[in-house]
């Protein structure tokens, strides 16, 4: 395993002074790493038994109304894949000029940006 010293390294020369990853040169050189065979003969053997756990629990009129639901959510969820969410994003785009910027701008961005994260905004 990589030390955080060659980690860190490395980082620096994949990455311009942009801080953009240079072209042809990877941040992470070694890969994800492999699991091993063992780990994934063991949870292929177990997919079936625990597809049958699920379609059993949602079957069992015993079982809580709230757990048979979530099986069965996990089984269409698994089989169907998960449902498109809508996303309500609004975007504005202003021509804006990054020269103008001055010391006094960047200062009430700050503010504003440490007064969004401490939840104390006015905004709604």
């Amino acid at each position: 395993m990589a030390s955080a010293a060659n980690l860190t390294q490395t980082l620096i020369k994949a990455t311009t002074k942009t801080g953009r990853f240079q072209k042809g040169i990877s941040g992470n050189p070694g890969g994800r790493p492999k699991k091993s065979v063992e780990v994934k003969d063991l949870l292929t053997t177990a997919t079936v038994p625990a597809i049958q756990l699920l379609i059993d629990t949602m079957k069992n009129a015993d079982v809580k109304h709230e757990v048979r639901v979530r099986c069965a959510e996990t089984i269409l969820d698994r089989s169907l894949g998960k449902s498109v969410q809508p996303i309500d994003a609004s975007v504005v785009t202003n021509s804006f000029d990054w020269k103008d910027i001055t010391t006094e701008d960047i200062r009430k961005l700050v503010e504003l940006n440490e007064s969004d994260t401490s939840g104390n905004n006015s905004r709604s």
